[in-house]
């Protein structure tokens, strides 16, 4: 049977964030997965849920988190209203996240659910969560023994040209419209400006050359969000890489907010056994 149980752990700016941990009563002896949701994202999106119960059934044990400066409150799994975090999120602090989430792993699970196996621990990253996975695993010292990223891009910050930046500089703050609740999400200027000063550290041409653990990449060509140029720049620098390309799937394999289906969508069910055959 599936067991779940939620938990709140300090992050970035020790600033608290909620996790939930998903794993069978019987069976958890392939690892431990945590899975890292992507930019205006959240745990608990569209089918996020019935992927952490695929793994599960398959002999996985789940995390999710919420990054801590995602723009969600503690209470809320599915609104953002914390947009004064959104406004300050960075690569960093997202870094720092895992590293907690990891920690915790390591350090506290064992003793909190010891049926629990943290001793393969791997990590999947959709979209922007893919490049705070992969930054992580290259800049910090981890027991993370494989990478998964969906639809990742190769640069988060590729969309941020000089008219953007300009408007930015003059009024302090930028604003991204949320499509499914209408909110404009701002980001304050330190959130430029942690983007220039790191441009070295947050750059994947540099973590390419970096990273020592398997890594696999799957992309769908029908995606808006990330082109399939962003797919072949991963491939071109983390040379070592599998890589697997959905047909037709777009940036989120066919999953919706609220996801109201009774099975995975098609392109969903794809991604994810390719992604356990890899973590096996």
């Amino acid at each position: 049977m599936i067991q779940n149980k939620n938990f709140i752990l300090q992050g970035a700016s020790n600033q608290k964030f909620a996790i939930d941990i998903r794993y069978s009563d019987s069976n958890n002896s392939k690892g431990t997965i945590i899975f890292c949701h992507g930019f205006k994202g959240f745990k608990d999106w569209g089918c996020w849920q019935m992927i952490a119960n695929y793994f599960v059934e398959n002999g996985f044990a789940f995390l999710k988190l919420n990054f801590s400066h995602n723009g969600m409150g503690l209470d809320d799994s599915v609104e953002f209203t914390a947009l004064d975090k959104f406004s300050t999120n960075t690569l960093n602090k997202e870094m720092e996240d895992i590293q907690s989430v990891e920690q915790f792993l390591l350090n506290e699970i064992p003793t909190i659910l010891p049926i629990i196996n943290t001793d393969k621990i791997l990590i999947i990253g959709h979209s922007k969560g893919g490049v705070s996975a992969l930054l992580y695993c290259t800049h910090y010292q981890t027991k993370i023994e494989k990478i998964a990223t969906w639809a990742s891009p190769f640069d988060f910050h590729r969309s941020w040209n000089s008219k953007f930046i300009d408007k930015w500089r003059t009024d302090g703050v930028q604003y991204i419209k949320n499509a499914r609740t209408n909110q404009m999400m701002p980001l304050n200027l330190e959130v430029l400006e942690d983007m220039e000063a790191n441009n070295e550290k947050y750059s994947l041409v540099n973590a390419g050359q970096k990273l020592q653990i398997p890594y696999l990449i799957i992309q769908g060509t029908n995606d808006a969000a990330v082109k399939m140029e962003e797919f072949n720049l991963l491939k071109k620098y983390f040379t070592k890489a599998k890589n697997h390309i959905i047909t037709d799937a777009n940036h989120v394999f066919g999953g919706s907010h609220p996801y109201l289906g009774a099975e995975l969508p098609e392109h969903t069910k794809e991604l994810v056994q390719v992604t356990k055959e890899f973590f096996l």
